[in-house]
């Protein structure tokens, strides 16, 4: 989409033949686009240069998450994932998966039905499923935290969350999450 213009086009990637069929991730961090794919391929369109570039290996390098069954999601140019039992961050630095501190009261999510994040106008949402014992577990609890996040220790050395509420949202007979979206205005 064209602010200026206002006007949509269909933006055709020129070294698309060094993808897979399928699009598995994608994501943006500091204006770039990066679409991953399952052959290690990915690629990085630079909105501001207008440029595309083919990354093999950087998909693996930055997801290295598990595929199919992670949820993620960036928030202030962060780039955020539950890795159970974990809330974990991505340090570009060091190409690294790290701990996200602070998170007090957070459960661990260990043996949880399923954990999706979203961003919740710069904040991280959380939202997992857990059987409730009432019911005998044939009923799931859905839950819901929304976690600030904060940068310590000169921007990108440290980050910490910073949990602002938990709430149970709904009780439901069985669910399976897709995927979890936030919209803001």
């Amino acid at each position: 989409f064209d602010p200026k213009t206002q006007i949509w086009e269909l933006l055709l990637c020129p070294i698309v033949e060094k993808c897979s069929a399928s699009e598995d991730k994608s994501l943006v961090i500091d204006g770039k686009i990066f679409y991953m794919f399952h052959n290690e391929t990915s690629v990085v369109y630079k909105a501001k240069d207008d440029r595309w570039e083919a990354m093999r290996g950087l998909a693996m390098t930055i997801l290295d998450i598990g595929w199919a069954s992670y949820s993620y999601c960036v928030i202030d140019n962060i780039l955020c994932c539950c890795d159970i039992p974990a809330l974990k961050w991505f340090d570009s630095k060091r190409r690294y998966w790290m701990d996200l501190k602070g998170l007090k009261g957070l459960p661990k999510f260990a043996g949880y039905g399923c954990v999706k994040l979203a961003d919740y106008g710069g904040k991280l949402a959380v939202l997992w499923t857990k059987y409730y014992r009432a019911s005998g577990y044939k009923e799931q609890r859905i839950w819901c935290a929304v976690v600030g996040i904060e940068r310590r220790n000169g921007g990108d050395e440290e980050i910490w969350g910073t949990v602002e509420c938990i709430d149970p949202l709904l009780t439901v007979n069985s669910l399976r999450f897709e995927c979890a979206l936030a919209a803001t205005v």
